[in-house]
């Protein structure tokens, strides 16, 4: 059963507050889209890496990111589209008919650990869909438009979400299909799955496995992949 990675690195990363894509940002001295597919190459059970950038950088990143990649499997490049949802889907429909798993991961989380990888596919060969999460530990507020509190939410049985997120391929790719025709968006690929009635499983996520949107996740990355070194 052949597992494909997809990462998705398409976005613009308005919240970096930086004129390039967050990305291409340094971290440890090396772009940080190239940590993260280098996690997946780490990981002996992923067979194929796709990874979904803007369409006009393509050149760029076969020129200025793949070179300095350490990894021995084949690297795809696939245009990505106007939103996250968008590129996701390039993505799946640019697999081998022969990706029966494909985890779905975002291109700044280059933190992640192969052996969370490897469980993420384990729970898609088991369940059809995984995902990690870590339960919700703060008190959550949900807030109005004039910025008071409107209630205090209870976080019993919530959890946040983190990817990869991991599929059955025929069963991610239905739903993304689906999503198209029908107008539903979503913020990640499990919400799609479960809107077709999909019973999407949890494993523990990592505290570790953080997604770089701000300048201050980016220096907390640089300590972190120092740790881990």
């Amino acid at each position: 059963m052949t597992v494909a990675a997809l990462i998705v690195a398409a976005g613009r990363g308005v919240r970096m507050g930086s004129s390039q894509r967050k990305q291409y940002l340094l971290l440890s001295g090396r772009p940080i889209l190239s940590h993260t597919i280098e996690r997946f190459g780490a990981c002996g059970e992923v067979d194929q890496i796709v990874v979904t950038v803007p369409a006009d950088e393509i050149d760029y990143c076969r020129r200025q990111i793949i070179p300095g990649v350490k990894v021995v499997k084949e690297i795809r490049l696939v245009p990505g589209g106007n939103r996250r949802q968008d590129s996701v889907r390039n993505g799946l429909e640019a697999l081998g008919a022969d990706a029966r798993i494909v985890l779905i991961h975002d291109g700044v989380r280059p933190l992640v650990r192969p052996e969370l990888i490897a469980a993420c596919i384990q729970g898609a060969r088991k369940w059809g869909a995984c995902i990690p999460a870590l339960q919700v530990t703060d008190t959550l507020k949900q807030v109005d438009a004039a910025g008071a509190i409107a209630r205090t939410v209870a976080r019993e049985g919530l959890y946040a979400a983190q990817t990869p997120q991991a599929f059955q391929t025929d069963l991610i790719l239905q739903a993304h299909r689906r999503a198209l025709q029908e107008g539903w968006q979503a913020t990640d690929d499990a919400s799609l799955a479960e809107r077709m009635g999909v019973a999407v499983h949890i494993i523990p996520g990592a505290r570790s496995n953080l997604k770089i949107t701000t300048p201050e996740d980016l220096r907390w990355a640089e300590m972190l992949i120092c740790s881990q070194e």
